[in-house]
């Protein structure tokens, strides 16, 4: 599966938890992942999810929605604010900062 048919199953999950938001999304500039924005709806950035290539390595379609939906990463999102929340295959985190190039 590609990485374009993977980002496009977050970008539905997204869609999903955040209806009438704007989700935009972009490689970090580490290259290690892909950021996920969620822009409220007149534009200004909400939430931030930074997927790990790490993660999507060995995913299917199906898995990854399960994986989403059962993880909450809606729900973390929302408890996290502006911070950015990392997925990768260890697991999630609630800290750092977003490189962009």
């Amino acid at each position: 599966m590609s990485e374009i048919a993977k980002f496009d199953v977050i970008r539905l999950y997204l869609r999903q938890q955040f209806p009438k938001h704007h989700i935009i999304d972009f490689l970090e500039g580490t290259s290690r992942a892909q950021v996920f924005r969620v822009d409220g709806p007149h534009g200004h950035p909400l939430h931030y999810a930074i997927i790990g290539f790490d993660f999507l390595l060995d995913q299917t379609a199906e898995g990854l929605q399960q994986a989403l939906v059962s993880s909450g990463l809606g729900d973390k999102l929302k408890e996290a604010g502006a911070s950015p929340v990392t997925v990768s295959k260890t697991g999630f985190s609630i800290e750092g900062d977003i490189a962009v190039a």
